[in-house]
């Protein structure tokens, strides 16, 4: 089963910080997304991620294809005023959700270009794709050696 119409189960798991002045409907989006509010935010913002009709629980899905429960959080910082987001999440991703998330949240996110923020995997591969900041997805060639010989 190929990405696309069908999709494929997906796991998400990163991390990164939100720049201080990052707008507060923002912040209720990833709120609500994570599953912390059961508060839909009063207007979304305007980005292709939210017209897909799945936007609102992707972040705290799960299914039996990957070995770990979702935890998805947004947690302020006491000390800097910063929000810190920690996803871990999995879902089948019918529409290229995941890069559309990490298109709407990268101009929010605090990171230097070429910083790591996570990865990305389908139930159909071992290898990741890794996630840099802004925006770049990296496949590795991983060997046989260290993937070990097919069943």
């Amino acid at each position: 089963m190929g990405e696309g119409v069908m999709g494929t189960y997906t796991e998400l798991n990163c991390a990164f910080s939100l720049h201080g002045e990052t707008p507060q409907h923002v912040v209720e989006t990833l709120l609500y997304m994570t599953g912390q509010s059961e508060t839909e935010p009063d207007s979304l913002p305007p980005h292709p991620l939210f017209g897909d009709t799945r936007w609102d629980g992707m972040l705290s899905g799960s299914s039996s294809y990957f070995g770990a429960d979702p935890h998805s959080t947004v947690r302020r910082n006491e000390i800097n005023g910063k929000y810190h987001v920690t996803i871990r999440c999995n879902f089948k991703d019918y529409d290229g959700e995941i890069e559309k998330f990490i298109d709407w949240i990268t101009p929010h996110i605090q990171a230097l270009p070429g910083d790591f923020i996570g990865y990305k995997r389908s139930d159909l591969t071992e290898v990741p794709t890794l996630l840099y900041h802004p925006r770049r997805f990296f496949t590795p060639n991983i060997t046989e050696e260290i993937l070990g010989e097919a069943a």
